[in-house]
């Protein structure tokens, strides 16, 4: 997995951020998503993995807990070697 590229999403996930989701999930990257919506995490995860055929890697927590981004990042790190693009969603 190490020279996958990568895309994490960290925050909300409305439908642009979907749409971007798709988009990298389409020319093969890995996802990584953290969310506070565990049930649309999981969907989200599923649905990704069903269509594209990728590793997503689905963390249920809080980017505003200083805790749970270490526990995220730490584990996207441990997946996938490398991060290549960033998506943050603070609403």
């Amino acid at each position: 997995m190490r020279d996958t590229k990568v895309c994490i999403l960290v925050g909300m996930t409305g439908s642009k951020e979907y749409s971007l989701l798709e988009k990298y999930a389409g020319q093969g990257c890995g996802i990584a998503i953290m969310d506070r919506n565990k049930e649309l995490g999981r969907k989200i995860k599923a649905e990704l993995e069903r269509i594209y055929h990728i590793k997503v890697f689905f963390f249920h927590g809080d980017m505003n807990d200083e805790e749970d981004r270490d526990i995220f990042f730490t584990a996207v790190n441990e997946i996938y070697g490398n991060t290549n693009y960033i998506i943050c969603n603070n609403n």
